[in-house]
């Protein structure tokens, strides 16, 4: 295989790939009682149309007692034989090949409202996850590997092309590879062979049971990136013994491990991480085997993967995140519009989170995706009309385009010179992914649909019904966001506060030796300013204290871990269940009343003020002297006046979406603006 590219067509065992580019197993909660549903079909269908090469359907239990959760899809029922037929030939029909993961947890496991025994090759521990397993039983490994190969018998009827025994993560096959967790003593312990001898014999039977020209790989972790997990000197001989022992046709090669907090994060790595962890290892492996190679972490850029593939990085790359934030990747890149592609900002908000959450898969950046159904009709409008959208962040750039796009006449306002809103604070920070990209899309898409944008342009609400008004408005969009909001205490004039927006807009705004943010229910803006702070010579000291159990608690647990690990080396505190309850006066009844006078500016010295924190469980308080400033991360600030005043100033219908509706997260404001540019 020498200088293939990423466009070119590439045969596994008995199928043809049109290109390289995979839509890797993921976890979309598309599910009813375990089974798949019409959203799941459309959803891998705007995928496969969108022009990928291989889709790979999530994992699939095997058996019962592999149910990860209430919404995985089980493969141990014929039910599925049915489920799947209109799927198979719907997907090879848009031209994809399609293969489905063969899945078992073993210690690897959530609950559910039941945690019935989890069971493993032993009965060590999973850190992460807090499950003690159950030995298995010999009798019990062997109906496991029946399990298999059923399995894959009813994806051969129901017509996939292929499946892939995942072995990577330290989900079952794994356990049974490494003798960190392996100590049996009957046939599938002991030696490397009798270790691999679970892997080896699922794969023997499937081939057996299976149809001439049906695919079987193997997914494995090529590094579990943790103290007592399998490195790279420990997976060659487990790849080679395996790989010699049964006909394979194809390898999935990622790193990363379930059972630990810093291995977790590279099952869906955040932006801190790129290719580069699969990169050697894919090469490495290449080197083992005569049949192709797939990797999959962070290849998030056409580019990426193209290079992989021509400097024999791999065979085919994962591109996941990628289709999930534009289906469409494939057919724009081959189509030479490039700068269409909508940047998958590795925000991990919409996608594992939810899944995480048990709620069917969405995108923060791509509000269609996990509701293709619902928003297959996109017919123009019959009437156009005038519409001003005021605000220029993400909520009114994708309301006004939408609307543009269905054809209605669209000016959008924008008081500051740059379009983004507060996304443009953390846009462009090392840790935060292609945000800074998004919004360039986003205004690009803007312009191409011919809306009127408008920068340094205040809206004034009292024109509305006026002479000065222009009568052509048929209706407003207030997308006017929030500020950063400062909590109502007491706090002395010439204390140092303050947000995020503050911080991460202003590298000089931070005077002082020593900073203390404190967060208000575990967000991400918090761990930005502490990053922030942390990186540069701003402070010789951060302290975060949140109002929650632990920083971070309401932000992805892949990003949260990578991000807390770095604070942590970094030397920042963390000092959880704790709030600002005064600063300068704990006893004061009065309250502040000018919040700009107690932001950057009012202090030239730095010095420390006696800051008063307060435990929220006990409710007793601390006084420390020993802070200089403090950053409130306690979500937006919202201006409700323009509102009131343009909804009392004219029968022109007012709507707003986004924070300036009510602050929340960045994705109910992208969901908002464009299902309000659908609806106007």
């Amino acid at each position: 295989m020498g200088r293939e590219s990423l466009f070119d067509p590439l045969a596994i065992g008995g199928v043809t790939l049109r290109n390289r580019i995979m839509s890797s197993g993921h976890q979309t909660t598309l599910v009813s009682d375990h089974l798949p549903t019409e959203d799941f079909t459309a959803y891998h269908r705007a995928r496969a149309q969108g022009g990928a090469g291989l889709i790979v359907l999530e994992a699939h239990a095997v058996d019962e007692s592999g149910l990860l959760t209430s919404h995985t899809i089980d493969a141990s029922r014929d039910a599925i034989v049915d489920a799947y037929e209109p799927v198979a030939e719907q997907l090879h029909d848009d031209g994809a090949v399609v293969f489905a993961q063969l899945f078992h947890g073993g210690r690897e496991r959530y609950t559910g409202d039941y945690a019935p025994p989890a069971p493993a090759p032993s009965d060590t521990p999973t850190d992460r996850l807090k499950v003690i397993p159950r030995p298995l039983t010999t009798a019990e490994v062997r109906e496991l590997i029946d399990s298999f190969a059923a399995a894959a018998e009813r994806m051969d009827r129901a017509g996939l092309d292929g499946v892939e025994i995942v072995g990577s993560h330290s989900y079952l096959p794994a356990q049974f590879w490494s003798p960190h967790l392996n100590d049996r003593t009957d046939e599938y312990g002991g030696d490397l062979e009798s270790r691999c001898r679970f892997t080896v014999d699922i794969a023997t039977q499937i081939n057996e049971r299976t149809s001439d020209g049906f695919v079987v790989g193997v997914r494995l972790s090529a590094e579990e990136r943790h103290r007592r997990g399998l490195d790279f000197s420990e997976t060659v001989p487990i790849i080679e013994h395996i790989d010699a022992a049964c006909d394979l046709d194809y390898w999935s090669v990622v790193v990363g491990s379930s059972s630990t907090h810093r291995s977790c994060s590279y099952i869906v790595p955040p932006a801190t991480k790129d290719h580069g962890v699969v990169e050697q290892p894919g090469r490495a492996v290449k080197d083992l085997v005569d049949v192709p190679v797939i990797v999959t972490s962070r290849i998030n850029e056409p580019e990426i993967g193209d290079r992989l593939i021509r400097e024999g990085a791999a065979d085919v790359v994962g591109m996941t995140r990628a289709l999930i934030a534009d289906p469409a990747m494939p057919q724009k890149v081959a189509s030479g519009n490039r700068e269409d592609i909508t940047p998958c900002v590795a925000c991990n908000q919409g996608c594992i989170g939810r899944y995480q959450a048990g709620l069917p898969i969405r995108c923060t950046v791509n509000p269609e995706t996990g509701r293709e159904r619902e928003f297959a009709d996109d017919e123009a409008v019959e009437t156009a009309s005038a519409v001003t959208v005021v605000g220029g962040g993400p909520a009114g750039l994708v309301c006004a385009t939408t609307a543009a796009e269905r054809g209605h006449d669209v000016t959008l306002l924008e008081q500051a010179d740059q379009l983004g809103g507060q996304v443009r604070h953390y846009a462009y920070l090392s840790h935060r992914g292609a945000f800074g990209e998004w919004i360039d899309t986003l205004a690009t898409r803007a312009a191409d649909a011919g809306v009127d944008v408008q920068l340094e342009t205040r809206f004034e609400p009292a024109n509305l019904g006026t002479a000065d008004a222009d009568d052509s408005t048929d209706a407003v969009v207030l997308a006017t966001g929030a500020s950063g909001r400062v909590p109502d205490i007491p706090i002395v004039d010439d204390a140092q506060v303050l947000t995020p927006g503050d911080v991460l807009a202003d590298t000089d705004s931070v005077r002082g030796d020593a900073v203390l943010v404190s967060d208000w229910d575990g967000n991400e803006a918090a761990l930005d300013v502490a990053m922030a702070c942390s990186e540069s010579d701003r402070a010789d000291s951060v302290e975060l204290a949140t109002a929650t159990y632990s920083p971070g608690e309401n932000v992805q647990q892949y990003v949260q871990n990578q991000l807390l690990g770095t604070l942590s080396d970094r030397g920042v505190t963390f000092t959880p269940n704790t709030r600002v309850a005064a600063i300068g006066d704990a006893d004061a009844d009065a309250s502040r009343t000018d919040t700009d006078a107690n932001r950057a500016g009012t202090s030239s010295t730095g010095t420390a003020t006696e800051v008063v924190l307060e435990n929220i469980h006990s409710e007793t308080r601390e006084r420390r002297d020993d802070i200089d400033v403090v950053v409130f991360a306690h979500r937006g600030d919202v201006a409700y006046g323009p509102f009131r005043e343009a909804a009392t100033q004219t029968d022109v219908p007012v709507h707003r979406v986004g924070d300036a509706w009510a602050p929340r997260s960045l994705d109910e404001a992208v969901r908002e603006g464009y299902e309000l540019g659908r609806e106007l």
